[in-house]
């Protein structure tokens, strides 16, 4: 069987290009073709050679899809022979799963075959499945080795190397093995033959990412105690006290974090005028801070500041944490005047960092709420506003302001500024918000207007053309850093909703100008706001009697509905569950699960997310901000949080809790669960004020 073997190297300067291509037919010709396709190929009759191409594509992968392997071979051969269709190559890899090739066939094909790099993976997959069916070593090293890099857990790349390696010794190539050793080594670096001085942290770092953590520490400690520099001591220490974290052993993280600080000291104290030495204690001295914090140790922890202040040592920045965080430990204990003025201390220091400024500069107006300074903090408001040019802080400044306005009896005041605030961030939890203060319905949000018709690029117009998504989205990944202008942004706002690609919509909506991403959301809320696996969510919201925009809310802000992702503490997949609390929903509700690879399945995932999420709803009698939390952090915190901190007032108590992840958490689900009820439900709909006080 005698093919065509062309060379498409995309987006480059010497691409091959198929000889007198057809450009994609346009998106009506498109839904006449899917209407005639039952009618069968040979029965419908165009003018168009783009058509005709675009109806036999079509109609070879419903045959593909359907079993019928013979007459997807025929349709997909005679596509790969015509040189002017410009998806021969994509019709090539087709006929590698639906015809019957030969050993010969495949390896005269292997051999002659520069695959375009959209269609490697794809390639490379049915490729070594074919070559271990005919037992061709010397392929199915190669494929293995080079799938390597297309997967995303490191469990699939060590497979496939040690396969690799297996055969090269099989076949007594030593320059083969070393070479697929070499990238196991990469890939995994606790398999290396030797651990030397060198390589010993990204072996205890592989250890620990595996969660072999004794193993992990072993080598962690020889770097802390032997002849290394100050830079890689601290790294290994950091990571010896975070693995007790990762492996929920918070009480020994807590003292390893305590003794990371002594260690350092103790180095200090011989080399006291070394400023990098000051520096590493100083953020030791914050971190065991904050973990002693985090186990309710206020005057510990204040202990621990006061200590470094004493020294009179460490950066600007370094001082200004430092009195923010003794000012977040008196504001815990309800001493609202004496943290007020850690606050103010705090910003007089310059930081190098704006997330730093900004917590100092909303602790001052949060402090001066809670101390009925309302004049002072209306001042300040108007100085932080006017400096600050980051719209999301300033929401939040004029909220408060205008929930200050309100007791100051100054009512219309406060009125108009939540209506300028709902206006200018309708999609922000500050902007929701102020419509709750309103009582201001929300419209709901109808699916966004696609452009559908080609945009010029020819591959990426063809794969979009026939449904050939997977392979469209590996295109659209390559070009996407070309969109530039605005026009250029928002016409690839339709290819990522014709694609699927999701995170693409999600992370360019940043890239416009600031004035322009609220309307632009409610243009495009189906791209930014995605429902991928509505199918599996509606199942299992039904299922466990959750509503529906609750877990897309927080899988959206989990994972951006990124199947393949791993967190620093070990959550995988769509709603980032963790290992040990998988083992136990899979006892307890009888869902299928051996270990955290299955967390990467959407089916396996999704219904361990919604579960967990209806036991916590359950807990907390249907409270939002409560189920959020404790979903984010841990039930405990929780019932901390609400006996210290709780006032009747559930948007104080939000702003209050100390957790900062945990605190944004709540606000940007709360965002995404309002936005997929206006996506979900076909009818206005309204917030009440006292949404956070009832079951929702």
């Amino acid at each position: 069987m005698k093919k065509i073997l062309i060379a498409l190297l995309l987006l480059s300067g010497c691409s091959s290009k198929p000889s007198n291509p057809l450009p994609a037919p346009n998106y009506e010709s498109l839904t006449a073709i899917k209407a005639q396709l039952g009618l069968g190929i040979d029965e419908v009759k165009s003018d168009s050679p783009a058509e005709v191409m675009a109806r036999k594509y079509m109609a070879a992968m419903l045959a593909e899809s359907a079993g019928n392997k013979k007459g997807a071979c025929k349709l997909f051969s005679n596509l790969s022979d015509n040189e002017s269709f410009p998806l021969n190559q994509t019709a090539l890899v087709h006929t590698l799963s639906n015809c019957s090739y030969s050993a010969y066939e495949l390896k005269s094909l292997w051999k002659n075959t520069v695959i375009a790099s959209y269609l490697k993976e794809n390639y490379l997959e049915v490729s070594l499945k074919l070559a271990e069916k005919y037992s061709i070593d010397e392929f199915t090293s190669e494929f293995s080795y080079e799938l390597v890099a297309f997967k995303p857990s490191q469990s699939e790349k060590i497979k496939l190397l040690k396969n690799a390696i297996i055969l090269a010794q099989k076949n007594g190539s030593p320059d083969k093995e070393e070479k697929y050793f070499q990238k196991l080594t990469e890939v995994s670096a606790m398999n290396v033959k030797e651990v030397t001085k060198e390589n010993k942290y990204a072996v205890a770092k592989d250890f620990e990412s595996n969660r072999q953590f004794e193993k992990s520490r072993d080598l962690y400690l020889e770097i802390i105690n032997g002849e290394y520099n100050l830079e890689e001591k601290v790294k290994a220490y950091n990571s010896y006290r975070m693995s007790f974290k990762v492996a929920r052993n918070l009480k020994t993280f807590l003292e390893k974090t305590g003794e990371m600080e002594l260690y350092l000291r103790q180095l200090l104290d011989e080399s006291p005028e070394d400023a990098k030495l000051q520096e590493a204690w100083v953020d030791a001295k914050i971190n065991y801070a904050r973990a002693v914090w985090t186990e309710h140790m206020n005057e510990e922890a204040r202990a621990i500041l006061e200590d470094v202040l004493e020294r009179k040592i460490g950066t600007s920045t370094q001082i200004a944490n430092i009195y923010w965080i003794y000012g977040s430990l008196h504001l815990e204990s309800k001493e609202n005047k004496e943290a007020l003025a850690k606050f103010i201390k705090a910003s007089e220091y310059k930081v190098a960092t704006l997330d730093l400024q900004e917590n100092i500069q909303w602790a001052v107006i949060w402090n001066k709420y809670l101390l009925k300074k309302y004049t002072e903090l209306i001042t300040d408001v108007d100085k932080f506003t006017k400096k600050s040019s980051n719209p999301n802080f300033v929401s939040k400044l004029n909220f408060w302001k205008a929930k200050t306005l309100l007791k100051l009896a100054r009512d219309e005041e406060a009125k108009e500024i939540f209506k300028s605030t709902a206006a200018s961030d309708s999609f922000g939890y500050y902007g929701i918000l102020s419509a709750m203060e309103t009582k201001t319905p929300l419209s709901p949000l109808p699916e966004s207007e696609i452009i559908k018709e080609p945009i010029g690029n020819l591959i990426l117009d063809w794969l979009i053309a026939v449904d050939e998504k997977t392979f469209a989205v590996k295109v659209l990944k390559d070009i996407n850093s070309q969109f530039k202008t605005v026009a250029q942004r928002e016409r690839a706002m339709s290819l990522y909703a014709q694609t699927g690609w999701y995170q693409g919509g999600m992370l360019q909506i940043y890239n416009f100008p600031i004035k322009m991403r609220d309307e632009l959301t409610k243009k495009y809320v189906s791209v930014i706001y995605p429902t991928p696996y509505q199918d599996i969510f509606s199942r299992y919201s039904k299922k466990y009697n959750v509503p529906e925009a609750y877990p897309l809310a927080i899988t959206r802000q989990e994972s951006a509905f990124n199947t393949n992702i791993r967190s620093w503490a070990d959550a995988f997949g769509l709603m980032q569950m963790i290992p040990e609390k998988a083992s136990e929903l899979s006892k307890k509700y009888k869902i299928p699960y051996k270990d955290y690879n299955d967390l990467y399945q959407p089916e396996i995932n999704v219904q361990m997310g919604t579960v967990l999420l209806s036991e916590l709803r359950s807990k907390y009698k249907g409270k939002f901000a409560q189920s959020t939390a404790a979903y984010n952090a841990s039930s405990s915190v929780i019932t901390v949080w609400e006996k210290e901190r709780f006032n009747g007032d559930y948007l104080e108590f939000i702003e209050s809790i100390p957790y900062e992840e945990t605190r944004n958490y709540i606000k940007l689900v709360f965002r995404n669960y309002v936005t997929y009820r206006r996506i979900l439900e076909k009818e206005e709909i309204l917030i009440p004020q006292d949404f956070f006080a009832n079951s929702f």
